[in-house]
């Protein structure tokens, strides 16, 4: 009888602590400790690259004509005649497209006839806006450059004598061909004193 009271307590007392521990074993591998599966890294978020800026068409015929006469001008300092003889006809028809023109626009297509050795189109281009400010400096200067490889002396004479006259007072007029080619204001000035020698 007490070999059976023993042995059921025995019994007991292991059911207990069975449960006790299984309680523990089970708290302790709770969700959240439990190890987590591999996943695979999400990619980095990559921010889409700006496409590089597309040139801009010109806006108008007169900002067509403007950057023709800016690539036949870089052209001619650069003595690249291949590109030169490309665009020059075009810039030169697309200001003839133009008329009537301003002052600025006058100046480029008499720099445009003097660069294609067209001097007495470049002369006869000036000579309007000589008509309507005899002062014009950028007319004198081109005037003058035609003149001389026209072999007309005299005429080179007399617009070099009237740019250098004129100089002081006009070149501070705020004309807007003034303003744009700032530095062919001097370059003509020294061109006439030089040819004035």
């Amino acid at each position: 009888m007490n070999d059976a009271r023993t042995v059921k307590g025995f019994l007991v007392g292991a059911l207990v602590a069975g449960a006790i521990a299984y309680g523990i074993i089970t708290s302790k591998q709770s969700p959240a400790a439990a190890p987590s599966l591999p996943t695979m890294a999400a990619p980095a978020f990559q921010a889409p690259q700006p496409l590089p800026p597309m040139p801009s068409a010109p806006a108008s015929p007169r900002e067509a004509a403007d950057q023709l006469f800016n690539t036949a001008m870089m052209a001619g300092e650069q003595k690249d005649q291949a590109t030169l003889a490309q665009v020059l006809p075009r810039a030169l028809a697309a200001y003839r497209a133009l008329a009537p023109l301003d002052g600025d626009a006058t100046f480029h297509l008499a720099a445009l006839e003097l660069e294609g050795a067209k001097d007495a189109e470049a002369r006869a281009t000036c000579a309007t806006l000589l008509a309507t400010n005899p002062n014009h400096l950028l007319a004198l200067g081109i005037s003058r450059r035609a003149a001389e490889r026209m072999g007309d002396a005299a005429g080179a004479r007399d617009f070099a004598q009237r740019l250098l006259k004129a100089y002081d007072a006009e070149s501070t007029r705020p004309l807007p061909e003034y303003q744009d080619h700032q530095r062919m204001l001097p370059t003509y000035r020294d061109e006439a004193m030089s040819a004035l020698k």
